[in-house]
């Protein structure tokens, strides 16, 4: 089935935001419904959410933020959805912004945060390793030491690039919009496209 076979209605999508008007605030609703649905590739429900969060944002520089958003945190459940639903999220999402558009032309005008210098290796790995253990609380060396047991570089991979390098980066999405989207992206695949309640109750 394709992802526009498998698109969702646009009433169920509207059900979803109306319900989560009250607990999620301004962009978070969208980047939560969008981790969901690139966790299940939905990539045209992605356009269409994209479009809709777009329409409702007055001012050019609220458009391209909200975009820089979206992308950060489709980036981020890299580590949970994996890289080809990434690109083709990323894809969809990049199709609503027109490359000659003041929105683009606003993008290009802000900082790639993984594409700077600004860190350095130990940097990363430290804001990594504080992060997992946020995570993990009294377990974590525990857990550390079981994923060096089944592979040394495994245990490095997820500490310094997953959770330093790619998680733990605040600049465009907080600590709690990157939990709550997490969570939208472990909704299992077919929930997003059977369910009759919004996301976050699947």
């Amino acid at each position: 089935m394709s992802a526009d076979d498998s698109s969702l209605s646009r009433e169920l999508i509207e059900s979803w935001f109306a319900e989560a008007a009250g607990p999620l605030a301004d962009n978070t609703a969208s980047l939560v419904a969008v981790a969901a649905l690139s966790s299940s590739n939905h990539t045209g429900d992605v356009a269409s959410i994209a479009r809709r969060r777009l329409g409702q944002l007055v001012q050019i520089p609220e458009q391209a933020y909200f975009v820089q958003q979206t992308r950060e945190s489709i980036l981020k459940m890299t580590a949970i959805i994996g890289m080809p639903r990434t690109i083709n999220a990323l894809t969809s999402l990049m199709s609503v912004v027109d490359s000659s558009s003041e929105i683009s032309l606003e993008l290009s005008k802000l900082s790639s945060p993984r594409s700077d210098t600004a860190y350095s290796y130990d940097q990363i790995r430290s804001r990594g390793k504080q992060l997992f253990a946020s995570i993990y609380d009294r377990h974590a060396d525990i857990v550390e030491g079981k994923l060096r047991t089944l592979y040394p570089d495994l245990a490095e991979v997820i500490i310094t690039d997953a959770f330093g390098r790619l998680l733990s980066e605040t600049r465009y999405l907080n600590g709690r919009e990157t939990e709550l989207c997490a969570i939208g992206s472990l909704v299992p695949p077919k929930c997003a496209s059977s369910a009759q309640e919004p996301l976050y109750r699947c």
